[in-house]
Formats: structure tokens, sequence, C-alpha cells
């Protein structure tokens, strides 16, 4: 009977509310401004068009020498449909919410975040949501000193209206409304007010970036620094949530002018793929943007800058990239982080070009959502992924790709979409080369400095003259405008940007050039590609070939080497040459008989052509 009786008093409850929560105040939100965010969703996901973020100081001590202001209560108002008060009760408990189903398309889903992220920056945290004006308000409340006093249940919600203190906030005399207040502050990141509305905008500007610019339900977010003043408020300072776009393709930005009233990012490439996930389909769009060479060369800059900078990265846009850098993952136009995985860190011109994947809820679990919808560990992991390397041995891609799909394994949805990024940012990369160091220096003649393309025009024009004819010859001739429209077209096809393209078809078409040379994207194994406008011959030198990074980038950006680094690029240059020449004859090598033949006659001919266009480098 003892045994029983001691038994019955006991808590056999499969989880200690007070141990839980003093758990999860420590897990999960990076810092204040992400715990705010938590609360913006639950305003997005109401139908709010008007969300305000108020911080509250407490003044610094004039009697003590090193008293600053600190913040006393945060709060988050906003105007959407409000909560009956069961909602508002189950708003508050821990593992609930009215959104926990994946199929439904908003940004929220797991029915912690309202409790989570306030107690993990607040020991109480008090809301009060209206359907029906402020005066007819409920207030429900959490306290962790409640709490740890054996608390269990979520407190009932009582009628009562919203306090004057808070009537300052616009939201508070709205018809609907939630607002959420913080107090006793004992985990906050920054100590002032400043700063934490600072970072709380930069993050919600980047976060909630699409939200901000929809020109068709726009949401508005508004930051007030306030001043308790002897038990009220006093405004110090209020400002928008301005966008803050990572892939810089938005205009009326927060990013520093010249570039906040238009895109200072081009965009490089997109793509999209649908993927089954159980029954649903769910949508992935990636896209690509690459910095416009108005961000990174002053000289090439067709927009005024302020004032000149020796490196374009000291500048205030340049320095707002930087925080920027990396991949942006957006669920449901929400963005949950920007990863650092696919960026070299060491690299600071790695700020010039950026990768956004969004995606639709349905995908969740493929991609590895935590909870508190602050990363996608699935999909972060795939950075730098090598089919090869994770392949058992004597495996093929095929069957390593149909082993995954049978294991269930996230990773046959993702592998794709891994490796087309991974190429991307390697184009990327040597497209801000070209852009800063000039994509045509190193095109010239060693010794009268004259353009090869002119030198090359000059011989094609000498051999058309002794009948010497090739297809671009007898070409049907068509007039210099759409010509340089087509060069220009052809250009953008090659992914080279769109002002270098007009300048280099306008610069082609007016010197009457027969030959042009460029580096860009060409669509096969090739080393470079062979085209024709009109009587134009271009040659695409393919950069996403292993030759173009490691003999032409090799002997281009040479300036300002050492002389031991121009020696070591020489070797480069001479041992990669040599290679590719050893390659084509094990390509001949493994030809048949009568093909072997054809490719030494072509091999000869060619011969016979490059002497003619190098004897030029004799005379």
């Amino acid at each position: 009977m003892a045994e029983q009786l001691t038994q019955s008093k006991l808590d056999f409850s499969i989880v200690s509310a007070q141990l839980t929560i003093e758990a999860l105040r420590d897990s999960g939100y990076k810092d204040t401004d992400h715990a705010l965010a938590e609360l913006i969703d639950n305003s997005v996901e109401a139908g709010a068009a008007f969300v305000e973020v108020a911080a509250v100081e407490i003044p610094s001590d004039p009697n003590r020498a090193y008293s600053r202001p600190s913040i006393e209560k945060i709060a988050v108002a906003d105007d959407g449909e409000g909560m009956d008060s069961t909602t508002l009760r189950r708003a508050l408990k821990f593992g609930d919410g009215t959104r926990l189903d994946r199929q439904l398309a908003g940004i929220g889903r797991f029915g912690i975040g309202l409790p989570q992220s306030s107690m993990s920056q607040c020991k109480r945290v008090d809301v009060w949501t209206w359907q029906n004006g402020p005066d007819n308000a409920s207030h429900c409340h959490l306290d962790l000193l409640e709490i740890r006093a054996g608390q269990q249940e979520v407190p009932a919600p009582v009628d009562d209206p919203v306090p004057d203190y808070w009537r300052m906030l616009d939201c508070t005399h709205q018809q609907t409304g939630t607002l959420v207040v913080w107090s006793e502050l004992d985990r906050v990141k920054w100590r002032g007010g400043r700063k934490t509305l600072e970072r709380t905008a930069t993050l919600c500007g980047r976060i909630y970036r699409k939200f901000l610019a929809d020109e068709q339900n726009p949401i508005s977010i508004r930051l007030l620094r306030l001043v308790d003043d002897d038990g009220r408020p006093r405004l110090e300072a209020d400002e928008p949530c301005r966008p803050n776009d990572p892939l810089y393709l938005m205009e009326h930005t927060s990013t520093p002018k010249p570039f906040s009233d238009q895109p200072m990012f081009r965009l490089f490439n997109d793509r999209k793929w649908t993927i089954r996930a159980g029954s649903s389909f769910g949508d992935v769009h990636v896209r690509c943007s690459l910095a416009r060479p108005d961000a990174i060369s002053q000289e090439k800059s067709a927009v005024p800058w302020p004032r000149s900078y020796n490196n374009p990265g000291d500048s205030p846009w340049g320095k707002h990239a930087s925080r920027n850098k990396g991949v942006s993952i957006v669920r449901a136009k929400r963005e949950l982080e920007v990863s650092l995985a696919w960026v070299n860190n060491y690299e600071p011109e790695e700020r010039w070009w950026s990768v956004e994947v969004e995606f639709d809820p349905t995908l969740d679990e493929i991609f590895g959502v935590v909870n508190t919808k602050q990363h996608a560990h699935n999909f972060v992991s795939g950075a730098g992924f090598d089919a090869e390397e994770n392949r058992d041995e004597s495996e093929t891609h095929g069957a390593f790709m149909e082993r995954l799909e049978q294991e269930n394994d996230p990773r046959f949805h993702l592998v794709e979409i891994w490796q087309w990024i991974g190429e991307q940012v390697t184009q990327m990369r040597k497209e801000r080369r070209r852009i800063v160091k000039g994509a045509r220096e190193r095109h010239s003649h060693p010794e009268s400095q004259k353009d090869i393309e002119d030198v090359a025009t000059d011989i094609v024009k000498a051999q058309t003259a002794e009948g010497q004819l090739g297809a671009s010859d007898q070409a049907p001739q068509i007039d210099d405008g759409e010509k340089r429209e087509q060069l220009e077209k052809s250009l953008r096809s090659h992914q080279v940007d769109a002002q270098t393209a007009r300048a280099r078809a306008i610069e082609t078409v007016d010197k009457g050039r027969r030959v042009q040379i460029q580096a860009g994207r060409v669509d096969s194994s090739a080393f470079f590609g062979v085209e024709s406008i009109g009587n134009i011959i271009q040659v695409w030198l393919n950069d996403r070939h292993p030759a173009y990074e490691h003999l032409i980038e090799v002997l281009m950006d040479s300036e300002g080497s050492s002389a031991d680094d121009l020696e070591r690029r020489l070797q480069k240059a001479d041992f990669t040459l040599q290679m590719l020449l050893i390659a084509w004859a094990r390509y001949e090598d493994k030809l048949t008989k009568t093909d072997r033949e054809r490719a030494r006659e072509m091999r000869e001919d060619w011969g016979r052509e490059a002497r003619l266009f190098l004897k030029v480098i004799e005379s």
C-alpha cells in the first residue's frame, strides 16, 4: 500500500515541462533577430499587411560613467486576423499549432515558433489578440518562473484590453490584430535597441524580401526604437524595413547607393526542377546572379561611383554584398538561410556572385528543413558533392542513382541540382575575372600590339582576294545593323554580360572585322567552338573546358606576377599544351583505320592553315 501511495504521487509524464522548456531555450535560434523573425512568420500567416517591431530601452544612468541604454521589452504587433481564445492558448503550447500539415502552402507548419522563439530570449511572453477591436482583446502568457514552480498547462486566456502603454503602436488601433511582448529579457544578443533593430532590419529585409517587394500583396515592416520615460514609451527612431536581396536583382532595396534603386547584379542563369515527394510534387527554382561591371569596375561602369575605391570590395555596396554572400535557400517565399557551404571564405571576390534556391514546403523532408526554419541540412550537405566519391567500387552512376532511389535517400532528388549549382558557381567566378581583367587584353600581336582579331582579319581578306573562299565568304549579305544585333544576341547566348556583348558587337562591325574570338559558354565537350554570323567567323573558347583554365587563364592573368610565378605559369601552360596534343594523338589511336586516315588529313590541313596565320609572329 505504501509503495502504491508513493508511486501515485510521482509524475510519470513522458516529458517534464520544466526540463523541456529549459532545454528548448538553449536550442534553435541563432540570435535575437532570428527569434523575432519567427514572430513575423506568425504575422505573415495571419494575413497581416503591416507589422511593427518595437524595442523599448531603459535610458542610461547619468550618474554612472559607463552606463548605456539597455533593452527592457521587445514587442511585435500586426494587423492580421487575430485569434480566438482557443487558438491563442494553442499558440503558446509547445508542439501544437494549426498549420502542422506540410501540404499547406504557407511558411509555417511546425507549431513551436511562438513559445520557443520567445522563451529563447526572455523569461516571460504576453500575447494580446483581438478580432473585434483592441478593447475586446484576449490575453494569455507564459512565465518561466511559473513553469519552474510546477505549472503544467498554458493558462486560460482572459478578456483584457490592449494596455495603454502599447497604444502608441499603429497596429493596436486596427480592428483585428495581435501583440506579442517579451519582458524579463535575459538572452537578447545585443544590449541596446539600436543594434537589435539594425540587425533585425538586415535579416528580416532578406528573409521577407519577396513579401516586402510583392506588388500585389506587399507587407510593410516598421522598426521602432522607444525609450521608457517614467512608464511611458517615447519614440526615438522609426525606420521601414526595406528588401535586402542577396541576388541583387531587385530595385528599391537596402543596397547602398548608387545601387539602391537599380539592380547591382544581372541574372546569370536559372533552371527549374519538379520533384516527387510521396504522392505529391514540389517545384525547385534555382537562380544565379553575377555582379554587373558597374559594381566591380569603375573603369567599365556606366553608373557614376560616389568616389573611387582601389578595391570595389571596400565600397559600401561591396561590404553589403559581403554580408549576403552565399547560397540563399528559400521556402515558400521565406528565406531559411544563406549557406556559405559553396563559398571559398578566403576569397573576397566570392561576394560578387549569388545563388537562390527556392522550393515548395512539400519538399521539407527531402531538403531537411529543421523546425526553427533556419536550416535545410540535407540540401546544404551536398555542397561540393562528388558522385564518384560516393559510389561503391565498380558501381556505375546509373546504378548509384537507382540505389539512392530504392533506399529513399534524399540525395536522389538533389544530386542533379547540386552539380548544376557547382557548375554555375565555377562559371560565374570565371566570368567575374574576365570582367575585371578585361576579356580581350591578351588578344594582341606580341610586338605591334595590334589586336589579334584585326591581324586575323587581314589574313582572311588576303585569302579571299586570292580566291581561297570559305563558307563565311559566301554567306548571304546582311546590313551592319542586323549584323550588330545578331552578334550581340550570340554573345549573350554564350553567357557574355549585356554591356560587354553590346560593346563587342559594335566594335566588331564598325572595324570591319572578319574574325571574333571570345571566351564563353559552349554547350559541348570541345575546347573551342566555331560559328559564323554573316561573313564573320566566331571562335568560342569554351571556358568550362579544363584546357581554358590551365592554358588560357594561366597565361592571361599574369599582371603583377613575380618572376617565379611567371615561370610556374609558363610551365603549367607548356604542360597543358602537350597534354592536349597527346589527347589528340590518343583520339586518333582509337579510331578505325579509315577514320584515322581522315583525321590525319584534317590534322595536316589544319597545320598548313596554321602556318599561314602564325607567320605574322615572325614578321
